[in-house]
């Protein structure tokens, strides 16, 4: 009978504990019309972070077109994947994005914005990408191939602001560039005047 009351206990006490946690969000995954609105999406992740604490996200043209060209290029493969366009550093590299810290979620299987933010919001490792701290720009974008939609969204925070030298800007140099007549040869040996920039 105490066995049993200690099993009863235990499972009102699990029962309360996951009553804590709110269950995950309905995500559809039902074939339908595309719905798509990068500004729809933004206002949803904004208002997500908003209810965490967290700063608000506009959307960035650089990390649009970084999610679009991801988006794209796993349709023309027909691969979700983060490495199909390159690897993530390397593409972040290119795009001139290494200036700040940088996240990506990639997916696919869901038709409207709404959707597939509640899919990433549902998956630990891509929540942790949402609720970034301190992040500030957010950019999304699909791609279709064969009636699959991928998904591809990147947020980031503000970029890091270039740190001044310790030496100051130092003095400012007027550069003047000199003429430099050909060489010529005297007693077989040829013979080039110095020349080139100075500084005066």
């Amino acid at each position: 009978m105490p066995r049993l009351r200690a099993a009863l206990a235990a499972l009102i006490l699990f029962a309360l504990g996951g009553c804590a946690t709110s269950p995950p969000e309905h995500v559809s995954y039902q074939r339908r019309p595309v719905s798509f609105s990068a500004a729809g999406a933004r206002d949803w992740l904004t208002q997500y972070r908003r209810s965490q604490g967290l700063t608000p996200v506009s959307l960035d043209g650089r990390l649009t077109a970084f999610a679009q060209a991801q988006a794209d290029a796993m349709a023309s493969h027909d691969e979700l994947s983060h490495s199909v366009g390159g690897s993530f550093s390397s593409r972040v590299q290119s795009a001139g994005l290494a200036d700040a810290r940088i996240a990506e979620n990639v997916s696919y299987g869901t038709y409207t914005d709404g959707d597939a933010m509640r899919q990433w919001k549902n998956s630990p490792g891509h929540n942790a990408n949402l609720l970034m701290p301190n992040a500030t720009r957010f950019g999304i974008a699909i791609a279709q191939s064969r009636g699959r939609v991928y998904w591809a969204m990147a947020i980031a925070g503000e970029p890091a602001k270039a740190q001044p030298s310790p030496f100051g800007e130092g003095p400012m140099v007027r550069v003047r560039r000199r003429v430099v007549s050909p060489a010529r040869s005297v007693g077989g040996v040829i013979a080039a005047p110095f020349g080139g920039l100075f500084g005066n």
